[in-house]
């Protein structure tokens, strides 16, 4: 397992589900990544449907995906940060 998904499972411990009275709510970054002086993260929010995954790199938004379950936020998070590592990202020192 690597670093950022250890501070993914930290995170898993405490986000909140969708509330209606609180609507759409940013629960925070699950990981991030570096790669030739650009900034690569993963922001957690909570949506409708369960939690939604936004990648970004810098501030411009690539890649978004619902997901149902705590158990499906960590796979997708592990996912794209295999993914993000094949492509030559790396975890901040």
């Amino acid at each position: 397992m690597t670093d950022g998904l250890h501070s993914t499972l930290s995170l898993m411990l405490t986000i909140r589900p969708y509330s209606e009275s609180r609507k759409v709510e940013i629960l925070g970054d699950l990981w991030s990544m570096t790669r030739k002086g650009s900034s690569l993260r993963v922001q957690l929010r909570t949506h409708p449907l369960g939690w939604e995954l936004l990648a970004f790199v810098g501030v411009e938004m690539h890649r978004s995906q619902v997901a149902k379950t705590e158990s499906d936020v960590l796979a997708l998070s592990g996912q794209w940060q295999a993914e993000a590592i094949a492509k030559g990202w790396s975890l901040p020192a």
